[in-house]
């Protein structure tokens, strides 16, 4: 695709000055999005396929673990506190499970516990415990790995939906900004809507001569309408320029006058804020993924020694709870280790 002429003579006009600013200004931003962008891609994917078989097993651990005390609850063997516990162990560990995956044997199990526990009265003081246990009782699976893998991504997903309501209430603060500054002929949005008007007038599909032409004006018009719902000027000015609709280069952008440049340079100036807002959340993301100081690059070494140092985490945790799955066959390691489940 053609691209927009951004050389600047000191000489120009300063709104000319700085719409060749802000041009270079986002070119520039754009490329280190995409080098981060790819980063975080390049780690997501390594770490997946590193991971996949510990957490798989992780997963089966969990299975086991979940019928063994699925049937331990209808031993008759527990008492009413002991069951209470018990029911809510096996209910978020169930639940827990059937996030990575539904399966009628996991959903049968949980509504079992579910509705066991609804029959059952408060706990008695048998064992003179609490008798509120299943408020406090943490599952299992609350201490494995995986269910700390899925909180770390539910806090990731909450991260990222705060930091899409900050992007918009500072997008929205921005305007305000600019709606509060001197009137001007014709505003921001105004501007995009008439380029946008232009491609779609020139990539009307009655326009096309052939079928080649026509496939050809659909799938730029595809990229019109993205450009248009994402504010992105500067994609559609360069479209402009590749269809020739309106020749935009150093001439035609000079001869636009100081009002038409400065309602260009407003939607330029506010994909930059965003494009830099993005960029710095990508980066701060895939920092704290790998545990990256300021100033330190996602290098392949530093995501092959992130991805390491969890998979030998993974293993760690595997060995521990094959361990304390063995001993939970004995009776009176059961159920202290039921007990302390509460605390």
């Amino acid at each position: 695709m053609a691209d927009l002429i951004t050389t600047a003579d000191p000489g120009q006009a300063p709104q000319l000055l700085e719409f060749h600013r802000l041009t270079d200004a986002i070119a520039a931003q754009r490329a280190l999005l995409q080098r981060w962008q790819q980063a975080s891609a390049d780690f997501h994917q390594q770490q997946a396929a590193a991971l996949a078989p510990h957490l798989a097993s992780q997963r089966a651990i969990d299975l086991d673990l979940l019928r063994f005390l699925d049937q331990a609850a209808h031993a008759g063997e527990l008492g009413r506190s002991d069951l209470h516990i018990l029911h809510a162990l096996v209910r978020d560990l169930a639940a827990s499970l059937l996030r990575q995956g539904d399966e009628p044997e996991l959903r049968a199990i949980h509504a079992r516990h579910q509705d066991a526990e609804d029959d059952t009265d408060l706990p008695d003081e048998d064992d003179g415990e609490p008798a509120s246990a299943s408020a406090s009782a943490a599952a299992p699976a609350a201490d494995d790995w995986e269910a700390e893998w899925e909180r770390m991504e539910a806090a990731q997903s909450d991260a990222a939906r705060q930091r899409e309501r900050h992007r918009a209430q500072h997008k929205a603060a921005s305007r305000r900004q600019r709606m509060t500054a001197a009137p001007q002929p014709e505003d921001a949005s105004q501007t995009l809507r008439a380029v946008y008007r232009k491609l779609a007038s020139a990539l009307h599909p009655d326009r096309a001569p052939d079928d080649a032409q026509r496939a050809r004006k659909t799938a730029l018009m595809q990229r019109v309408n993205v450009a248009y719902g994402a504010r992105n000027l500067l994609e559609l000015l360069q479209l402009q320029l590749q269809l020739e609709v309106e020749q935009i280069d150093t001439r035609s952008i000079a001869a636009m006058g100081e009002a038409a440049l400065r309602r260009y340079n407003m939607v330029l100036a506010e994909q930059l804020d965003e494009l830099r807002q993005e960029t710095a959340d990508t980066e701060r993301g895939l920092r704290t993924q790998l545990g990256l100081g300021h100033g330190a690059e996602p290098t392949a070494t530093r995501i092959t020694r992130a991805i390491r140092e969890q998979a030998r985490a993974l293993q760690q945790n595997i060995a521990y709870w094959q361990w304390e799955r063995g001993e939970l066959e004995d009776p009176r390691f059961f159920k202290q280790w039921l007990r302390e489940q509460r605390a």
